[in-house]
């Protein structure tokens, strides 16, 4: 199936029933004294991250402040409901009103004008001031380990605090259930590395770890919002509806569009920088799936007894549950009955997503974006086979194409899995060096090495899954790092064919990657003499950092002549390494490289017809 103009598979919820409470009415009516799902604990956290991503610039003291009001309103109000009009306000009124009451604070910040508003200006203008363009606030001056001992040692409440209030300031978009989850896993490293004589070594290895579980969380996010920026809601909610179905094989389909909508339009807040909303659609969510474990997922079970802002993250990565054991094996009522075409004349994207539904539960071993591209694909067919006499036979045939695709796909991994395993890691990567770097050459080396390197990393994971995981394992990692350079591309243009690429189709866009080639417009790298340069360091660095100097190279080599072919890349590459050998083994490494480095390069570009 090769897609022309492809549009994501559109998900219609016409039908005021299948709506979600909240698209029908204005965001939470829960009030403060209603606040009892939370552990007093979690609701000083929640205070404290919603305040820090508001006050960004705010010092620790001053946000504590504003944290402070409303966790004291909160537990006057759960005493007596009657004891202030705040207590029967919904709850995110009176988060703004506790907001704008510290006056001297609001000022110094510049809220005074969005304070003095009324909702929902005086929300929106609040969420306006937010800022997550990295850098807005300085780096955060890490204190040493010991340090960091002496203060948990003497004040973890206090310690744990801070760390949360510099985490939420810096990722005002975030989601409060990942800086939770952060911090849960940082005050285990204090836990653990304040007891170690070697303090410093722990805290390097384990501090790190968490710090790369939160740029990851926080890069998924953003990708998130990123697409919901640039294609809306509803590809995401296409997706969301393949994701629910293969999660939840015995839930019916109603239930899975409304999860599908609930799930987005919690993005949409949490895109929007309103945290608490965020916050509260998701623990619906989590709500409405453990008070139908018997209908949705036995797998669920251990989520739902975690504390409410730990549900959402354990479901979204709890096991698929069982398949129902008297689910047919095939579909094939979408494909047998000419009835089909007035289900889909009725409405379109509806009928797609029942498709989806119905071959996603069956075929959890498929990663939800071949479903949703399965989806697409069915509606071509559809499009094409109902104007005609013969439908049946016409979907009969159309089926084929679709089983094409599934192996197609199927395919591709599997070359790229028995290249892997030949390879290795670092051969692997340099393969991906060269296609991205002839894709993107406008990315710079760094970049390059990151993006191949996550996908080296894909494939050193997902190939080595059983077949039940490996497909949805590895579009999930690679879909991660495509996100990666498409959130690249909207800060800053890499060119043309990636803006294509990144623009058109979310569940197509690894194929779109795929199919590119060097990039037409790109101008090349003129050569110069310093572009090449060989020194004796490269017979005794550390062997990491050569290999990284000749993948610098290797880069360096392509953008100067992005349309080098395979015969000429290999040409080079026995070439240099017929002379790193020789130099090697010369007592006067030095004088050797000077020598031969030259000729090396002249060799190199009388091949290229440069010379």
């Amino acid at each position: 199936m090769s897609p022309v103009a492809v549009v994501s598979l559109h998900i219609s919820l016409a039908a005021s029933k299948h709506l979600p409470r909240r698209y029908r009415h204005a965001g939470h009516q829960d009030t403060i004294a209603q606040a009892t799902e939370v552990t007093p604990d979690e609701f000083r956290g929640i205070a404290l991250v919603i305040s820090s991503q508001a006050l960004q610039q705010a010092t620790y003291e001053e946000v504590s402040k504003v944290k402070n009001d409303i966790v004291e309103l909160q537990k006057k109000c759960a005493a007596d409901e009657k004891s202030d009009p705040e207590c029967t306000k919904p709850l995110g009124t009176v988060f703004l009103d506790e907001f704008c009451h510290e006056q001297e604070i609001i000022a110094k910040y510049g809220f005074a004008d969005c304070c003095a508003k009324v909702d929902p200006e005086r929300k929106d203008c609040i969420l306006a001031h937010k800022n997550g363009t990295p850098g807005f606030i300085p780096p955060f001056q890490k204190p040493s380990a010991e340090e960091g001992c002496k203060a948990f040692e003497a004040d973890p409440d206090q310690t744990m605090g801070r760390y949360v209030y510099e985490i939420a300031r810096r990722y005002p978009f975030s989601k409060t259930s990942s800086i939770f989850a952060g911090a849960r896993k940082y005050k285990e490293v204090l836990t653990t590395c304040c007891k170690e004589a070697d303090k410093d070594a722990c805290f390097t290895e384990k501090a790190t770890e968490v710090s790369k579980y939160l740029r990851k969380e926080f890069a998924r996010q953003k990708q998130i919002c990123s697409v919901h920026r640039k294609l809306g809601e509803l590809p995401l909610r296409a997706l969301k509806v393949a994701q629910l179905s293969q999660k939840f094989p015995k839930a019916d389909f109603p239930t899975v569009l409304k999860l599908s909508a609930d799930i987005v339009h919690a993005y949409t807040e949490c895109c929007k920088g309103d945290t608490l909303e965020c916050l509260l659609d998701r623990a619906d969510v989590s709500k409405y799936i453990c008070s139908h474990q018997a209908t949705l997922s036995s797998k669920v079970h251990d989520c739902c007894e975690k504390s409410l802002l730990e549900q959402g993250d354990c479901i979204a990565h709890s096991e698929n549950d069982d398949k129902p054991a008297d689910l047919s094996p095939t579909v094939r009522e979408f494909i047998d009955n000419k009835e089909v075409c007035q289900h889909y004349a009725d409405n379109k994207s509806l009928h797609q997503a029942k498709f989806v539904h119905e071959y996603g539960r069956r075929h959890p071993e498929l990663s939800p974006e071949l479903l949703v591209r399965l989806g697409k694909g069915y509606g071509d067919l559809l499009e094409k086979c109902c104007p005609l006499e013969n439908v049946v036979e016409c979907l009969g045939h159309g089926e084929a194409e679709l089983k094409k695709h599934i192996s197609d796909t199927l395919e591709v991994m599997k070359k790229n899995c028995e290249l892997h395993a030949t390879a290795g890691d670092y051969l692997f990567q340099n393969e991906l060096l060269v296609h991205y770097t002839k894709k993107a050459p406008q990315l710079t080396f760094d970049q390059l090495y990151e993006y191949t390197k996550g996908l080296t990393k894909a494939a050193a994971k997902c190939c080595h899954e059983d077949e039940a995981h490996k497909l949805p394992c590895a579009e999930k990692y690679v879909s991660f790092v495509l996100g990666e350079i498409c959130r690249e591309h909207e800060m800053h243009h890499i060119n043309k064919q990636v803006c294509k690429c990144c623009g058109d189709s979310l569940t197509f866009r690894r194929e779109c990657f795929s199919g590119l080639g060097p990039d037409p417009e790109y101008q090349p790298t003129p050569f110069a003499p310093d572009l090449f340069t060989f020194h004796p360091d490269l017979c005794t660095a550390d062997p990491e950092v050569l290999k990284r100097k000749k993948q610098k190279q290797l880069v360096d080599l392509i953008k100067h002549k992005p349309t080098i072919t395979d015969e000429q890349l290999a040409g080079v590459v026995v070439d240099f390494q017929g002379m790193n050998t020789q130099c090697c083994e010369d007592a006067d490494s030095k004088t050797c490289f000077e020598r031969e480095g030259p000729k090396l390069i002249e060799r190199t570009r009388t091949a290229f017809g440069e010379s």
